[in-house]
């Protein structure tokens, strides 16, 4: 199976210079916990970074900044981890573990954002085969800072 076949498709999107609090109703009205971000919103907007929930509460609410006065550009993550929509499930799901995320972006090669996929699409559609969730979800599950550690007690 390949992304194409699963991926939400079209996702609303926001821009580095939208308050965040736009960001955030995206995420109330669509049920989602990542909105691209491109550099424009319109046909043929690239993708520059993405921001989540996590990013809103630690980068923002936790952070005690005022949410009427921070930008997406502020809290957004710029080093992503993205698929194509040929790309075969397995392949995303080692990728998820890999880089410890739940969802990637879908893009075109010139980076044109055309959908996003989760690990719960993955899931809920019975995409893979239980081992390769169970793996990937393993790998995305442990904490970057206990794999820090085991790394070094191993060595």
């Amino acid at each position: 199976m390949k992304v194409q076949e699963i991926m939400t498709k079209a996702p609303a999107c926001c821009t580095p210079k939208d308050e965040v609090a736009a960001a955030a109703e995206i995420m109330r009205q669509f049920d989602v916990g990542i909105v691209p971000v491109t550099d424009k919103v319109n046909a043929h907007s690239k993708l520059v970074g993405v921001v989540t929930d996590r990013d809103l509460c630690l980068k923002v609410l936790a952070a005690g900044k005022d949410p009427g006065s921070v930008t997406v550009s502020d809290c957004m993550s710029t080093t992503l981890t993205v698929c194509m929509p040929s790309e075969s499930i397995e392949q995303i799901l080692r990728r998820m573990g890999r880089f410890k995320v739940r969802r990637l972006p879908v893009v075109d090669r010139n980076s044109e954002v055309l959908g996003i996929v989760s690990l719960d699409d993955v899931v809920r559609l019975k995409a893979a085969r239980e081992s390769d969730i169970c793996k990937a979800m393993a790998a995305i599950c442990t904490p970057a800072k206990a794999a820090r550690v085991a790394g070094k007690t191993a060595a």
